[in-house]
This record gives C-alpha cells, structure tokens and sequence, in this order.
C-alpha cells in the first residue's frame, strides 16, 4: 500500500498537469470571467472532467489489449498439445481446452460441472485420491499417471501435471491440470518389460545350459583321461597277448620281416634281433619260396587281402617246418604291410593216422550228405556219386553216368564252363524239364515234373597251388521252394492288388463323404459370417478362422484322396498321370523333377503293372525328398521290346546301398524293400548304384509285351 500510494500521486499530478495544459489551450486568447472564486471554481471543474476524459480514453485503450491479450491465450489454451482442465474445491472441472475434450471424446459444454473422477478408471481413483490431496498440501506442481476413461469405455494411460491455484476467497483453491496421452509410451514400456523379462529368462536358460556344458566338458575330459589311461591298459595287455600267443606272429613289408613276437623266435629258432630286416626268401623252403612271394607281392600289389596257405620253413637249425599262414593287410608306419599269424603245423602233417581219420570222415560225409554230391577230376571226367545226387536226379545206377564229362553237361552255359576253366566256384539255379531232356536214357524218363536245383561248382586244389585237381558240384533239390515261392509271389500279388482296392475304397469315401462333409460345413459357416445376424467381432473372428481351418482340412482330405488313389491314372493313362504328379510333386516340394517316357503309348501295361509303376516312382521320390537332400531329379521310362527300362536319378548325398538294405531291415524301414517288391512282383529286376556325395541311381527292368497295332493283327490273323 505504501508503495501504489506514491505511485497514485504522481500519476493525479501528471494527469492533472495534462488537464490544465489542455485548458489552457482551449481559452487561449478568450476573456477571463468576472470574479476570482467563480473563475477558480469553472476552472478545477474543466480540469477534473478532461481528467475523467483521458482516464476513460486510457481505460478503453487499456480493455483492447486485455481483450486482445485475452484472445491469444485462449488460442494457446484451446490449441494446445495436450489437455487443461480447472477444476475446483469439489472436483467439478470449471475449465477444459479442447484437446482435453478430445482427450474424453465429449463435447466441451457436456464436461463443464462435471466430476473429474467420473472420467478415471477404477484401479487409478486411489491414485489420483493421493495425488490430489498431495497436490493441495504441498501447493507445488505434482505429477502422477494414471488410467482415464474416455465416452465409449476405450482405455488410456494419462500423465497429470498439477499445481493448486489459490483462489481471492479466504481458503479457497482450485487446481489446473495438464493431461498427456502416454498411452503408446506405456505399451512401450510394458512391451520393454517384457522383453527384459524374456531376456533375462534366456540369460537364465543360456546360463543354465552353459554351466550344464562346463559339466559335460569337465566330465568328457575325465572320461578321455580315463579313455586314455584305459588305451595304455590295453596297448599293454595287448602287448602280453601278442608276446604270449600260441602262434607265431610276423609283420612283413617289403618281402623283409619287420616284426616278429617270441613264439616266432621259438618256430624259427632265430633272435628277434636276427629276424629283424630277414628277406622272407631266406627263411622259405626253396620250394615254396615263389609261391610265397607271389602271395604276398599280390596282396601288396593289388591291396586285397591275402589267401591263407600252408608253406615249408627252414629253421635255424636246418629243420623242416610246416607252417599255416593267414594274413591280414594293414598299415605298418603309414604304409601297406601284411600281418601273419602262424600255426606250426608240422605234427599234423606228418601224422598219417590224423590223415586217415580225416579222409575217413570225409568220406563218410560225402556218402551220407543230404546234399547230392558228384566229384571230377581234373579234366572234368566225373568218378564219383553220393546216394543223394542219384536220388535227386530219380537215378539207381550210377554207372550210366561215371565218366561223363562236367563241360558238355547241357545245364550248364558256355559262360559258366568258361568261369570254370579260370578257376572260379560257380553257383546258380538249373531248371531240369524231365519231359523234354535229351538224356532220358540217364535220368528217369517217367518224372513228370520240372527239377529246380540250386547248384555250386567249386574248383578242388586251388590252395595248394595253380592247378586245379577236380571239381566238386553240390546239388540241392529246391523244387518246393520255388513252389512256395511262386505261392508267396501269388499272395503278394492279390494282396497289393487288395491294397489298392482299400486304397481306392478309402479315396472315395474322403472324397464322396468326408470332403463332401466338409464342403458343406464351409458353406455353412461362410453363410452365416455373411449374414449379419451377428455382431460380435470375437465371434465373427472365430467363425472366420474356423472356415479357413476347414478349407485346410478339405485340402488335405483332397491330397490324401489323390496319394492314395490318383484318378488321373483311370482316366488319362499312365504317361499323363505320372507326368501330372511329377509337376505336382515339384510344386510342392521344391524339387527340379524332370520325367519323360518314350513308347510307353504302345505298351500292353495292365492296371496292376500301372499301379505298381505309380507307387515305385513315388516311393522314389519321396524317399529322395526325404532323405538325400537333391535338388534335381530324372526319371527316364523307355519302352523297347522286350524290356521296360526305368531309369531314377538324383544329385543328393548318396549311399552306401548294401549297409542301406541291411540297415532297412534292421530298423524295419520297408521303402526300398517295397520297391524292390513292386519289381519282382512284375517279374522284373531293381538295381541300386549309388556313392556318398555322388547321387543314387535307381534302375529297373521289366519284361514287355508290344502292342499290336491293326495291320499287325491282321497280318498274323492271316
């Protein structure tokens, strides 16, 4: 007060010194009234009116700029980034901008006089509770976040800025609230704290499995100390049963004796030390000194593993030894040796009574053998018969047959004669058509029936050198096998021929009643989504993807129908149906598959030899897809009497095909045994080739009848 007063003063001055300048002005030159009182009285009264006429004139200037000032806050207020509410001792909101209308989706009138907590979620009323009442105590700017409510029930995290504005009545207050959507900075937030949660769970899981692998490392390097202990062990046990064995064991490389255990030094009579670089020739028998080296130059030469023989040795003494030789080739300081095991079999063969006993054994078995048996000699000339052979043959008189020759026998092919004058064992199956056989005055010409044999031909004398002594045939009689096996391979065709009619039995129920069924359930849910008698979109989303989880089980109640029955093969023959399923083959898998089929149009295939086309090729394709990781694939069919030719082949990873089939069997996977199956079942033949990284080819040979077109018909009607 005492300070506006001063200011007060010197204002009434200053506007008084304006008014009596501008009075004086207006009577300038004019006459002064009469009388000193009155003049002073109209003088102070002109004076106080311009005084009133300034101030107002001041007054009006002063109310323009409020109003204009007055203006640009309300644009800043309405237009603001962020929402202002006033609200007063009850919590009734006084003021709003717009954005904080926008903010609660109503109309700024409908907001005024209305409950600011009417607005605020449930979960936050105690917080904003809390932060109001901190708000009036503290009478500083305080901040907090909360949930709001805006008209249509839709959610959103809010920061509240605010300060208490104190009101001219005695203790009155009313507060001035800033609101900001930060409802994307919350989800970000929660999505944040999620991820760290996530995080932290795999550093946690990460850890787990990094401290669980330091186990394992720890454990595997105890167990490679142990490994390697226990690798001493037995290179030392090893080493007392070489030095302790009953047999004399040597290492030969280069025609020289590299290493010799003590029960060689015992057979040999010579120090390790002497035999130590010994040239093999100097300790053989002269006689058997080139059959030796031929051994042992062909195993090192050629790398196969060396026949096992009986040889005479000259021992340090000057005695005569006989020794039984089998040896193993293996690498000896990283180059190709051979590793003998040695029998001193001296005694043996010096001991007449042992040899007695032995042949007489032998000959009882030759006798008595169930196994038809027919010795020759060296020429081929037969000399003798066991009862079994002439059983077989339905023979009583072995005579008719003592002195026939091996090499014009009629069974036998100019091949296999030939195989056998090189000196190699021969085993094949022989049909016998008694019937029809030129040498009916030496088997029995009242047989009525065909003889399938399984015959072996072994070469006799070929252990103890070059030539060859005699021939010893054993014949078995394996008529009823092939029987059963004509049998087996009867049932094994009805029985595909049953699995193919459950097949198609099955296809078309998918087809005609499974996929019809659901065909209809499809259109039912489409028509009820677009019926509009639903307004729930949770619903509707479900009804969505229940129909598109239909149209997935009717695509693959379609596949299904088509794998196990493709009707393509009934209605456009067997080139079109394998072409068609190869392009779909390779459109969904991925793979290049190339076919082509070259005069298939004339071949005479029935439904079963089609059919068992179809699965071959598609066990082979799948069985590529699945296993050998290619990415191109050729199949080639050629038809050209009187073969079916079926050429597979891939650029995968490759095989090993005996340690594939036998693995198969072993683990009971039937892929390639069903194929091979399919191929026999046609009477025909499957080979696989196939080499680690280098792809696998499948072929197959089926026997083929041409078809005869008209002319030809007609030409063999006439």
């Amino acid at each position: 007060m005492t300070k506006s007063k001063p200011r007060a003063e010197q204002k009434s001055s200053q506007l008084r010194a304006r008014a009596e300048k501008q009075l004086a002005g207006d009577f300038q030159g004019g006459q002064i009234a009469p009388g000193e009182d009155v003049q002073k009285l109209i003088h102070e009264l002109r004076v106080h009116q311009i005084e009133l006429e300034i101030q107002n004139e001041e007054l009006r200037e002063t109310q323009a700029a409020l109003e204009q000032s007055r203006d640009k806050y309300q644009e800043l207020y309405d237009f603001a980034p962020v929402g202002y509410f006033c609200l007063d001792e009850k919590n009734l909101i006084r003021k709003v901008n717009l954005v904080g209308a926008e903010l609660l989706g109503l109309e700024r009138a409908f907001l005024i006089r209305q409950r600011f907590s009417r607005f605020i979620a449930p979960s936050s009323q105690d917080t904003f509770y809390f932060h109001r009442k901190k708000v009036l105590a503290s009478k500083d700017k305080q901040v907090c976040e909360l949930v709001l409510v805006n008209k249509d029930g839709t959610r959103f995290h809010a920061q509240l800025q605010t300060e208490a504005v104190v009101d001219d009545a005695p203790n009155s207050s009313h507060l001035r609230i800033a609101v900001m959507d930060i409802t994307a900075r919350a989800r970000l937030e929660e999505e944040l704290t999620a991820a760290n949660l996530e995080l932290e769970e795999r550093v946690e899981v990460r850890t787990r499995e990094l401290t669980k692998a330091n186990l394992e490392l720890r454990e595997e390097i105890v167990l490679r100390r142990q490994i390697e202990l226990e690798l001493r062990k037995t290179e030392e046990n090893y080493r007392i049963v070489v030095e302790n064995a009953n047999e004399g064991i040597i290492v030969t490389q280069d025609s020289e004796i590299k290493f010799s255990n003590s029960k060689f030094e015992d057979i040999s009579g010579y120090t390790r030390k002497e035999l130590a670089s010994l040239p093999i020739v100097d300790f053989v028998h002269p006689d058997d000194a080139a059959m030796v080296m031929k051994y042992h130059t062909l195993a090192m030469r050629e790398h196969v593993q060396p026949q096992a023989y009986n040889a005479r040795v000259i021992d340090k003494a000057g005695q005569i030894r006989w020794l039984r030789n089998k040896g193993i080739l293996i690498e000896w300081n990283d180059r190709p040796a051979i590793l003998s095991f040695l029998d001193d079999i001296t005694a043996q063969m010096h001991s007449e009574k042992v040899l007695k006993e032995i042949d007489e054994q032998l000959k009882n078995i030759f006798l008595e053998s169930p196994i038809g048996i027919a010795v020759y000699d060296a020429h081929g000339l037969m000399y003798g018969v066991n009862k079994s052979y002439l059983t077989i043959y339905g023979m009583s008189d072995p005579t008719r047959i003592l002195g026939t020759s091996l090499f014009d026998d009629p069974l036998l092919s100019s091949e296999t004669k030939e195989r056998l004058l090189a000196g190699n064992a021969i085993r094949e199956e022989v049909v016998v058509d008694f019937p029809k056989s030129a040498d009916g005055f030496m088997f029995d010409p009242t047989r009525a029936k065909e003889l399938y044999l399984d015959v072996l031909i072994t070469p006799l004398g070929m252990s103890m050198g070059d030539a060859v002594v005699g021939y010893m045939v054993q014949i078995q009689d394996i008529t009823e096998e092939k029987g059963a096996q004509r049998s087996i391979h009867a049932l094994s065709q009805q029985l595909i021929r049953a699995h193919e009619a459950e097949r198609l039995m099955i296809s078309r129920e998918l087809h005609d009643r499974v996929g019809q069924d659901l065909s209809t359930l499809k259109i039912g849910l489409d028509s009820l989504r677009r019926e509009h008698l639903i307004q729930s979109p949770v619903f509707l989303e479900k009804l969505t993807a229940f129909s598109n989880l239909t149209q997935q089980a009717i695509m693959v109640v379609r596949d299904l129908a088509y794998e196990l029955r493709p009707p393509g093969l009934d209605q456009f023959g067997f080139v079109r149906a394998m072409t068609q399923y190869g392009k779909d083959f390779s459109e969904k898998t991925g793979l290049d598959v190339d076919m082509s089929f070259t005069g298939m149009e004339d071949s005479s295939l029935d439904f079963d030899a089609e059919i068992n086309l179809y699965r071959l090729i598609q066990e082979s394709l799948n069985n590529i897809y699945k296993h050998a990781l290619a990415r191109r694939v050729v199949v080639r069919m050629v038809a050209s009497f009187p073969k079916i030719i079926l050429r597979i082949e891939d650029d995968g990873l490759g095989f090993d095909p005996v340690q594939r089939m036998a693995g198969a069997t072993a683990e009971k996977r039937m892929g390639l045994h069903s194929m091979r199956e399919r191929a026999t079942l046609l009477g025909g033949t499957m080979r696989i080739r196939s080499r680690l990284g280098k792809g696998t080819q499948i072929l197959v040979e089926l026997p083929h009848e041409r078809k005869l077109h008209d002319s030809e018909k007609n030409s063999a009607d006439r």
